[in-house]
This record gives structure tokens, C-alpha cells and sequence, in this order.
């Protein structure tokens, strides 16, 4: 058995160039600082993004990739 940690139910705010994704969320809560935070500060594998079907927040996920900060893993669930 693996130890993860996770959080599963996280909402984005804005968008990178600020378009509003959830009204009620904070501006600071966009993909990128919302990562940032996962990783460096909490120690999170896992985050699941609430609002990631919006195409601001995919083309954001899009870009954090192309630019390697993240990385897509496969479903085999062979990386932890």
C-alpha cells in the first residue's frame, strides 16, 4: 500500500489572465498557485480540480504543461 496525499475538491477563481471561472472564489486561487501551493507548501500528489472542464482552466493546464512544470501520468499507476 502507497501514501498519498490529496485533495480532491479544489475550485479555481480566475483564470491566468484573470477571466472568472467561480464567482465566489478568491482571485489568488487560479491553476498555477493553486499547484504551487499542492507541492511546495502542503506536500500534495494528488489535486482535483472541481472546475477543470471550463476550456479558461484546460487551456491553463494546457500551458503548464507545454511549459513543463507538470507532467501528464499515464492510467497504469505505475509511478507512486
Amino acid at each position: 500500500m502507497y501514501e498519498v496525499f490529496a485533495d480532491l475538491h479544489i475550485h479555481i477563481g480566475r483564470t491566468k489572465n484573470n477571466k472568472p471561472i467561480k464567482i465566489t472564489a478568491a482571485r489568488s486561487l487560479n491553476f498555477e498557485n493553486i499547484a504551487n501551493e499542492c507541492v511546495e507548501r502542503k506536500g500534495i500528489n494528488i489535486a482535483g480540480i472541481i472546475d477543470s472542464a471550463s476550456p479558461y482552466v484546460i487551456e491553463d493546464i494546457e500551458d503548464f504543461l507545454k511549459n513543463g512544470e507538470a507532467k501528464e501520468l499515464d492510467n497504469r499507476w505505475n509511478y507512486i
